[in-house]
C-alpha cells in the first residue's frame, strides 16, 4: 500500500508522516490510509499524523509527529529545541512548541503547545539537518530562562555557552532587544549574566554546578569562576572555583574511572603547582555527586581554617 517514494520520505522524517502529505503530495486515497491503518501497516500518533509500525518510536520521530499537527508553522522550543541541540539533561516530554497566536491545532497530551504573539518564523527559528524546525539558540535561552528555575537555567546556559550556542555578550544583547514589561525569564537571564561576564569560560560539568550550589547554600562568600593563576613555570592556569583573597580553590572534576592514573597524575602535579605558588585546592569528583550538603559543609570548614590560618600567618609577620 505504500510504495517506494513514500517510505523514503517516512525514513527521513523518523518513521511519521502526515495524512496531508501522504494525500496530497503522494496521491493516496483516503480509503487506502484507512486500509493500512486496518492492516496495521500504519498507525495513529497524532492527530493528522501516523507512524510507520516497523519504524521506532524516538524522541525524534514524536519532535517530528508535533511539527506536523502544526504543518510547519512553528517551531520546537526551550527544552525540546535544547534536548535535539544538544544540552545535558533536558526531558522528552513533554515535546514542546510554539506557534503564532493564531494557529489552532490538535495535539496529543504529550505535546505542549505555547501559542505566542511573540513569533517571527525567520527570526527564531532554525532548520536542522534533520528537517527539524527548531527555536534559535538565544530564543531558546530565553524559552529555558521563562520554564526553570535559576540553578537549572543556569546549568542549561552554561551548557549552551560550552558547546558554543550562545555566548554571555550575545545573550545580552538579545535581552536588551527583546526585554519587555511581563516577558518571564528576565530576570532569571539577567542573574545569569551577572555571573558570566565575571567568568572567563562556561562551567565545564554538571557537577561544577552542584559544588556552586552547595557554596551558595552553605552561605559562602560569592567565590570567583574560572580564575587565572600563574605558576612558577609562568604557565597560567584557570581554577575553577576560587577565593582569590585567601588563595583557596575548588576543582570538580572526573575521578580516576574517568581519567585513570594518568589523569590522576596531572591533577595532582597541577595542586602542587599552586601550593608552590601559595593555593590550596581542594578536588571533588562525581562520588560527591549527590553529597550536596556533605560539599557545603567541608567548604565552610576549610574556608575557615583557610582564612584563619592567613590572618595568623599576618600577625605573625608583623
Amino acid at each position: 500500500m505504500l510504495d517506494r517514494e513514500v517510505l523514503a520520505r517516512a525514513q527521513v522524517q523518523f518513521g511519521v508522516l502526515s495524512g496531508r502529505q501522504l494525500i496530497d503530495e503522494f496521491g493516496l486515497s483516503r480509503s487506502t490510509l484507512h486500509r493500512a491503518r486496518m492492516a496495521g501497516i500504519v498507525v495513529d500518533v497524532a492527530p493528522g499524523v501516523v507512524r510507520v509500525a516497523s519504524s521506532p518510536v524516538t524522541f525524534e520521530s514524536h519532535c517530528m509527529a508535533a511539527q506536523l499537527t502544526t504543518s510547519g508553522s512553528g517551531f520546537l522550543s526551550s527544552w525540546t529545541a535544547a534536548r535535539l541541540c544538544g544540552l545535558r539533561r533536558m526531558p522528552e516530554t513533554p515535546v514542546q512548541i510554539t506557534t503564532p497566536t493564531a494557529r489552532r491545532a490538535r495535539v496529543p497530551e504529550w505535546v505542549d503547545v505555547r501559542r505566542s504573539r511573540w513569533f517571527d518564523a525567520d527570526r527564531d527559528r532554525q532548520r536542522l539537518e534533520s528537517g527539524l524546525l527548531v527555536a534559535t539558540p538565544l530564543r531558546m535561552l530565553f524559552g529555558l530562562a521563562a520554564d526553570f528555575n535559576q540553578y537549572r537555567f543556569e546549568r542549561a546556559a552554561e551548557d549552551a555557552w560550552h558547546l558554543g550556542l550562545v555566548t554571555p555578550e550575545g545573550a545580552a544583547g538579545y535581552l536588551e532587544r527583546h526585554r519587555c514589561r511581563g516577558k518571564d525569564g528576565v530576570a532569571t537571564m539577567e542573574r545569569w549574566l551577572e555571573r558570566a561576564f565575571s567568568q572567563n569560560r562556561p562551567a565545564q560539568s554538571g557537577l561544577e554546578h552542584d559544588v556552586l550550589r552547595a557554596i551558595d547554600e552553605a552561605s559562602l562568600p560569592i567565590p570567583v569562576r574560572q580564575h587565572p593563576v600563574t605558576l612558577r613555570t609562568g604557565e597560567t592556569i584557570h581554577i575553577d572555583i576560587a577565593w582569590p583573597s585567601i588563595r583557596l580553590g575548588v576543582e570538580p572534576g572526573a575521578s580516576w574511572w574517568h581519567g585513570g592514573d594518568g589523569g590522576q597524575r596531572r591533577d595532582h602535579a597541577r595542586d602542587r603547582a599552586c601550593g608552590e605558588v601559595g593555593w590550596h585546592i581542594v578536588r571533588f569528583d562525581e562520588s560527591m555527586r549527590h553529597q550536596r550538603q556533605e560539599i557545603g559543609r567541608q567548604l565552610r570548614e576549610i574556608h575557615a581554617r583557610r582564612t584563619a590560618d592567613l590572618r595568623n600567618m599576618e600577625q605573625m609577620s608583623r
